[in-house]
């Protein structure tokens, strides 16, 4: 913001969306409650060191040292992505909090002194049940599929309609029979009130797009190296999408990474940008932006070691990153609909899947999404390979035993190679069949590891020896080790020695032991303690 923009703003009417604070004190759970509350209001300005009765600078000194790790203590506690500046007013310092809206059908909590704040005046109060109830019940409109009155049937890009006609054609030769308007009726692009959205965003001219909806836009930037601040390459696309599409994957594609993976004296090679992988991720991208959102567009950022794809609008209601394998949603149905209709996409709601499949069945690890937040979607799809040997031993085990390995399956089986032991699998019983897991422990402390094989195949028998841990046998060796040196042993000192242990599976243990009349317990459960067993007698 500049001092004219500032100087602009003090001379509006105070409303819900613009909030002035002089206070020489303001702890992190208002900023949170004030912060929850412009959201909920539709996002809007929150700005420190201004008189508000006068309506003049006065400057501040709060957040001096720690600014700028607030977007990110914001983002962690209310999930809402807040820009903070500092601007060097003449008449003292100014702190701007620029709020984004909440998203449709989502009010944003807080932590503070209220759960959903909202603005009463010059101060919060707590959301009502009504209003919240409105909030929880929006539905986002299809905007793909609302009439653009001034867009007209002359305002289609020749070239853009010449490519629908085809991709139709493949899938349906009766598609050369029609008329253009007939192709777009058939399609949900037009009807008797007009052209769509989908229509001008697929098919339109550039300089109505321009005109119309400039948000409309495809920026691709490219870096020689991954954490350069600079680019050294940019495109821009604000034209129909229709006829854009293969000249993007053409400028991502013309720096694509060829990546030899070795197995014995056969040497296959894997792209550091999959074809498919990246193609959906577009297609995802242009069918479920906020096109409403009219200051952004859709980046994609590329280097060496992943390719990134940020799309405008966050998440839909119900969709997190942790669900979104399992839960579809389409903020632009027209669009998706014509996505699968002309075979761009398969089935609406798979190209996620396809998505992370690739990326498994490539070695590289899982897709990224935790950048995203309540106003921007952000996929991060990793280009190089992280473990050749986990999907070699894969495709070793499928080959042996004649079976195929499904997208579920290979997706459970990445997660337990990322995070190393697992306590609840998926497909487990195939697993272990085939030798690709071990079950270790027992009962409630049972946990499932790959398999001794794969870390031969890794050639890391040492790292399975650490992820399997001690045996049961070992355990009450050691339990009977320390009672001999110590004299006697609790229950927490065990504790200590096993902190992996729930405090069940040590009491099996210590059972195990006096069943074997090794150990017997002296006093109560509370205060008493175990001793080696006398068997003299």
């Amino acid at each position: 913001m500049t001092i004219q923009e500032l100087e602009k703003l003090l001379q509006e009417p105070e409303r819900e969306n613009l909030e002035f604070k002089n206070k020489s004190s303001f702890s992190d759970d208002e900023l949170f409650d004030y912060c929850a509350a412009l959201a909920n209001e539709g996002g809007g300005y929150l700005i420190f060191g201004i008189d508000n009765k006068s309506r003049t600078v006065v400057g501040t000194k709060l957040f001096q040292r720690t600014l700028q790790g607030y977007p990110g203590r914001i983002l962690n506690v209310i999930d809402v992505r807040v820009k903070v500046e500092e601007l060097p007013h003449p008449k003292g310092r100014v702190v701007i909090f620029q709020i984004p809206s909440r998203p449709k059908g989502r009010p944003i909590q807080s932590r503070g002194k209220y759960t959903y704040p909202m603005r009463a005046g010059e101060s919060l109060t707590e959301m009502d049940q009504e209003t919240l109830r409105v909030i929880f019940i929006e539905v986002d409109d299809d905007f793909s599929s609302k009439i653009v009155p001034s867009f007209l049937f002359n305002d289609i890009d020749e070239s853009a309609l010449k490519r629908l006609r085809e991709l139709l054609q493949l899938r349906n030769h009766s598609y050369s029979q029609k008329t253009d308007k007939d192709i777009l009726r058939a399609l949900e692009l037009m009807d008797d009130d007009g052209l769509n959205y989908g229509a001008l965003i697929l098919l339109g001219k550039k300089e109505r797009i321009d005109q119309l909806l400039p948000s409309a836009e495809i920026i691709f930037e490219w870096r020689q190296e991954p954490n350069k601040i600079s680019h050294d390459f940019r495109k821009e696309w604000r034209a129909p999408f229709l006829g854009i599409f293969d000249n993007v994957w053409k400028v991502i594609s013309d720096r694509n990474i060829r990546i030899p993976i070795q197995e014995g004296l056969i040497q296959r090679e894997v792209l550091a940008f999959n074809e498919q992988a990246i193609r959906e991720a577009i297609l995802n991208a242009i069918t479920h932006r906020d096109y409403t959102i009219v200051s952004q567009s859709v980046f994609i950022k590329a280097d060496p070691s992943n390719l990134l794809v940020v799309s405008p609008g966050g998440f839909l209601p119900g969709i997190t990153p942790e669900n979104v394998l399992d839960r579809q949603a389409w903020r632009n149905r027209r669009i998706a609909e014509v996505f699968q209709k002309v075979g761009l996409v398969e089935r609406s709601g798979q190209g996620m899947d396809q998505i992370f499949e690739s990326t498994i069945r490539d070695g590289k690890g899982l897709p990224d999404l935790s950048g995203s937040d309540s106003s921007q979607v952000s996929l991060e799809i990793p280009a190089r390979v992280k473990d050749k040997n986990f999907i070699l031993f894969l495709e070793k085990i499928g080959h042996e035993k004649q079976t195929f390995f499904s997208f579920g399956e290979i997706y459970q089986l990445e997660l337990l190679r990322e995070k190393r032991t697992l306590s609840d699998l998926k497909f487990k019983e195939k697993f272990l069949e085939l030798g690709v897991v071990e079950k270790v422990g027992r009962t409630s402390g049972v946990k499932y590891i790959l398999s001794h094989r794969y870390y031969q195949h890794e050639e890391r028998p040492g790292l399975y020896t650490r992820i399997r841990g001690l045996s049961r046998e070992h355990k009450k060796e050691l339990i009977l080790e320390h009672i001999r040196r110590e004299g006697s042993g609790k229950k927490k000192d065990f504790k200590d020695a096993f902190p992996d242990l729930k405090t069940s599976d040590i009491s099996n243990l210590l059972q195990e032991l006096k069943n074997d009349e090794k150990i017997e317990r002296i006093g109560s459960d509370r205060a008493g303690y175990w001793q080696v067993k006398d068997v003299s007698n």
